[in-house]
């Protein structure tokens, strides 16, 4: 959970550090993988959507750039991974959560999540067989996200 707090400080990294708990050993990052929900807290009396707030997408291009384990760890069911793709991806906010999605972006996201995601398997003698799941998974929820590219 990242507080309004250090949304609007700017740096990602004391979040990034709760995170890297999850490094813990080999067994911590299997039984984590899918399990972490990005929630942005303290934004609730905000008529704007979080996509729709400057300060919530440069602090996640800051986790990002920091943190590119998001493929691994986030799970598909919520909207973790839309609400990431929107703020890293948007070539232009339309307003009421809708983006204009910048297929270079949309690339170059996927390709970091992606790559994370296939260090980890590789670092870890992880399945091959987990692995093309979670990418179509991945893929799946891009997908009905709505993004294109």
């Amino acid at each position: 959970m990242f507080s309004r707090w250090e949304v609007e400080s700017g740096d990602a990294l004391p979040a990034v550090d709760r995170l890297n708990v999850l490094f813990g050993s080999r067994e911590a990052i299997w039984q984590y993988r899918g399990q972490v929900s990005l929630v942005v807290n303290g934004y609730n009396d905000d008529t704007r959507e979080l996509v729709d707030i400057p300060e919530v997408c440069a602090f996640l291009r800051e986790f990002d750039a920091r943190w590119p384990y998001w493929a691994f760890f986030f799970n598909q069911v919520d909207d973790s991974i839309a609400l990431l793709g929107s703020c890293l991806c948007a070539e232009r906010c339309l307003g009421q959560g809708q983006v204009q999605i910048d297929p270079a972006k949309l690339r170059t996201f996927l390709l970091r999540g992606f790559g994370a995601m296939n260090a980890l398997f590789n670092d870890h003698g992880f399945p091959e067989s987990e692995l093309e799941v979670m990418s179509n998974g991945v893929i799946e929820v891009i997908e009905q996200a709505g993004f294109s590219g």
